[in-house]
């Protein structure tokens, strides 16, 4: 983090809170709909956790499988109207967070993030995890990508095509 040593997560969420305020990150303006079935208007000033989410987010991309991530995608929104009604302890939720711990452990690396004028910008991930790799990306130097066996990929797929 700018070239400083390893924080711990309230002294790393205060320093990420005073850079994402003076880079005017994480104001949010919405109307919710209520559990009690109202509207209501908030504004909300989250800096830090709006820029670890970002952060967290970049290392998904390069660590999920696209079967986890997309599960990831379809369970947030379960696990967000759980929290937010207020049920924290119910078997759904603690349901939901064993799926979540499951794969928790593969989201790890380095976020290089850049702040300015209320954007957040990814300027470089690093990881451990072999999900991602940079040989395996480029058609040209992916050895064990065999170029032959597009043409049966495509045809599997047109044949599901026509299914639907």
């Amino acid at each position: 983090m700018n070239g400083t040593t390893k924080k711990g997560p309230l002294e790393l969420f205060m320093l990420l809170n005073e850079l994402g305020t003076k880079h005017g990150i994480g104001r949010l303006d919405m109307v919710e709909n209520r559990f009690v079935g109202i509207k209501s208007r908030g504004v909300y000033e989250t800096p830090g956790g709006t820029v670890l989410y970002s952060a967290h987010r970049a290392m998904e991309s390069v660590t999920l499988d696209k079967e986890t991530a997309h599960a990831k995608e379809r369970i947030m929104p379960i696990y967000a109207e759980l929290v937010y009604n207020g049920y924290w302890f119910s078997k759904k939720r603690i349901k939901l967070q064993k799926i979540i711990d499951k794969k928790r452990n593969q989201v790890a690396g380095d976020v290089v993030l850049g702040l300015y004028k209320g954007n957040i910008t990814i300027l470089s991930r690093r990881t451990k995890n072999k999900a991602y790799s940079l040989k395996k990306v480029s058609f040209e130097e992916n050895k064990t990508f065999n170029k032959s066996k597009i043409e049966n990929f495509i045809k599997h797929h047109s044949k599901q095509l026509n299914k639907s």
